[in-house]
């Protein structure tokens, strides 16, 4: 991938979030100090897919899990402190994707703490965070 196509992602990855965090959550109170921006985003080659998978995160010392399920390409968002595991498994469609998982301030920067190669086989993705947060 040459670098004119990784800061387009990049800047990309930054605009859905942002724009999910601040465009849908205008009225956005001040979040904790231990609950950060999340973020699971999927970029998309091709001109369709289905995915589905789950993401476990972790607010307030408590795991939380959400089905993700969609078409073609876009994010999620949540608010804790970091995100546990995720695993995204293409179902249908021609399209590849590629999986980018999304922390703190490295959320609204554009810069992953998971970035996936590029998957077109229905072989899913998975993310497991190797140590907790230390506090």
């Amino acid at each position: 991938m040459n670098r004119k196509t990784i800061i387009i992602i990049r800047f990309t990855i930054g605009i859905i979030i942002t724009w999910q965090i601040y465009g849908l959550e205008g009225n956005f109170t001040q979040a904790q100090s231990n609950n950060r921006m999340l973020g699971v985003v999927v970029m998309v080659k091709g001109d369709s897919i289905k995915l589905k998978g789950y993401c476990i995160y972790v607010k307030d010392g408590k795991e939380i899990r959400k089905k993700l399920e969609k078409d073609n390409a876009w994010g999620w968002n949540f608010h804790g402190e970091y995100i546990k595991e995720v695993k995204m498994q293409k179902i249908s469609g021609d399209a590849s994707f590629q999986l980018f998982i999304m922390e703190g301030d490295d959320s609204a920067s554009g810069q992953p703490v998971f970035e996936s190669d590029w998957v077109s086989s229905s072989k899913p993705i998975t993310y497991k965070r190797k140590t907790p947060i230390q506090k």
